[in-house]
């Protein structure tokens, strides 16, 4: 089952190529978290909207829980999206960037999970394995993303990374989730610094 919806992933990654998105899935312990209430967690002061604007983050209220859909993923982007983790919730974030690097959190109240790809996150003396938190269940499936020494990885980490996001919040991400109604939240995009700058 598992290795089915890895495919359904990767086949999704193929057909739409894109370069960079973000994505995430925050559930609550009991109750709703409406788009309304995520747009609160998020400290933004500007009330959503519908008009698909480059820059603008996408949110959908998919049963209880709120999705998060970020096409652009850049750094400052993703420490104000990680507001909607915290104690109370279960919250993943899967992103891939244009250089080609996956990068997985996840956060069930206090405890933490990373992953990093290709190079996995690591402290000094630290396996990355000891990094996954709650992916931990997953770390056969996500050690075979990363090339070895002997051999080439044999899973697609970003759709990997995917499946395990739906397995453990129930959530698909899929074209009908995309084009369902939403609200989007115009974020202005910050201009890359000059080099040296």
């Amino acid at each position: 089952m598992f290795d089915d919806i890895v495919a359904r992933y990767h086949n999704m990654l193929d057909y739409l190529g894109l370069d960079t998105f973000a994505y995430t899935v925050t559930v609550p312990d009991s109750g709703v978290l409406s788009v309304e209430d995520a747009v609160r967690r998020l400290h933004l002061d500007q009330p959503p909207n519908e008009p698909h604007r480059r820059g603008a983050l996408h949110l959908y209220q998919v049963g209880p829980g709120v999705v998060t859909l970020d096409w652009v993923n850049l750094g400052d982007r993703e420490q104000m999206i990680q507001r909607l983790a915290g104690d109370g919730f279960r919250h993943w974030y899967v992103s891939f960037d244009i250089h080609g690097s996956t990068s997985m959190y996840v956060r069930y109240g206090i405890a933490e999970g990373y992953l990093d790809h290709p190079e996995p996150a690591s402290l000094p003396s630290t396996p990355w394995t000891d990094l996954l938190g709650p992916l931990m269940p997953f770390t056969k499936v996500l050690a075979g993303g990363y090339d070895s020494e002997g051999a080439e990885a044999s899973v697609d980490i970003t759709a990997a990374c995917l499946a395990v996001v739906e397995l453990e919040s129930g959530v698909r991400l899929d074209e009908d989730l995309m084009h369902k109604p939403h609200s989007a939240l115009p974020i202005p995009i910050q201009p890359l610094a000059p080099a040296g700058a």
